[in-house]
């Protein structure tokens, strides 16, 4: 047995390593969101939807502006999707904090919005997959630690 190890190939990133890095940040944090999402739905009660307090329904509005323009701003189709959804989830969050609504149709309209919005971090999801699919490559191992000329 020798004590030289044996190399199968590498993966090499053709993007810079900040944007990498904040890919994989972003890609953790939604995978996270997603799974928070699915576990509320399964073992918890419907949230409730409408926003409190003032700086929260400005954030959220100023979210659903960026949301649209993004929406219209952005070339690729699948992201374009994806804040579609989002300003959707903010649209109606919104509006249900200063419309009046049933009692009996809230849990409905909760795990409704909860769909959209896991449906809106699927397609993020996707789309940074996506991306790392078309930077990333495998190289093969060079022969003998040297390039081939």
């Amino acid at each position: 047995m020798s004590g030289r190890t044996t190399r199968f190939g590498e993966i090499t990133v053709d993007s810079d390593f900040t944007t990498t890095a904040l890919l994989v940040v972003l890609f953790v944090i939604l995978s996270l969101m997603l799974a928070r999402d699915i576990r509320h739905i399964l073992w918890g009660a419907p949230h409730q939807i409408a926003i409190s307090g003032s700086f929260n329904r400005l954030g959220s509005a100023l979210a659903l502006v960026y949301c649209l323009v993004f929406v219209f701003r952005w070339p690729t189709r699948l992201v374009k999707i994806g804040f579609t959804l989002l300003a959707a989830h903010l649209s109606l969050a919104l509006a249900l904090t200063y419309l009046r609504s049933a009692l009996t149709a809230r849990p409905t309209v909760a795990f409704a919005d909860s769909m959209v919005m896991q449906t809106s971090l699927v397609t993020f999801l996707i789309a940074i997959a996506d991306w790392f699919r078309t930077v990333a490559r495998w190289v093969p191992p060079s022969r003998g630690g040297r390039e081939d000329e």
